[in-house]
């Protein structure tokens, strides 16, 4: 019979048998000149114990978002507007009494000062951007607007709101005021 050779080296051979044929070695550390960190003393007073600690932040890149101020502001509007709708029944609502509820405007005398040629200026928000951002917010709310007639008035977008609703169980569409709800305020 052949004989095994020995396909080890000096140091593996010593290695082997310093430490057994089974057995591996310790795990080395790494070798570091740095010292142990300190802490501050008055970071340890500053900071608070893991179980007092509030909810983390909003970090995820979907949430940084910046926002229209005027969406925001239309849309505390109209929760509050709805916030006053009687859940016993069921309701129309629509942008246009939305916004002359809330502005005391009416959107027949706008039109008419926009005929006789009172036009705003370029850049400044119109009652009609007001509007758009309205059944923006009422269509996240409601789904699909329709024709229908209000008070004897024709309406091209109104929103259907069933009987039992209650704004503040539903999640706003602006984040500004999805923080408020989350936390619990009744917007």
């Amino acid at each position: 019979m052949t004989e095994k050779k020995d396909l080890l080296s000096e140091v593996e051979r010593a290695l082997k048998e310093r430490y057994g044929a089974g057995e591996a070695p310790p795990p080395a550390a790494v070798p570091s000149t740095a010292q142990r960190p300190t802490r501050a003393t008055r970071v340890d007073q500053l900071l608070l114990p893991d179980h007092q600690r509030k909810k983390m932040p909003l970090t995820k890149e979907q949430y940084l978002v910046r926002e229209n101020p005027q969406l925001v502001l239309w849309e505390r509007e109209t929760r509050k507007f709805l916030r006053h709708l009687s859940p016993n029944h069921e309701h129309r609502v629509s942008a246009v009494g939305i916004y002359e509820w809330a502005t005391g405007l009416q959107i027949k005398d706008l039109m008419q000062l926009e005929r006789e040629g009172m036009k705003a200026e370029r850049g400044v928000a119109t009652w009609r951007s007001d509007l758009r951002k309205l059944n923006k917010i009422l269509e996240f709310y409601f789904g699909k607007p329709y024709m229908t007639w209000i008070a004897g008035r024709k309406v091209a977008k109104a929103y259907k709101v069933r009987k039992g609703y209650y704004i503040y169980r539903h999640r706003p569409m602006t984040l500004t005021l999805w923080v408020d709800w989350k936390q619990g305020i009744k917007l």
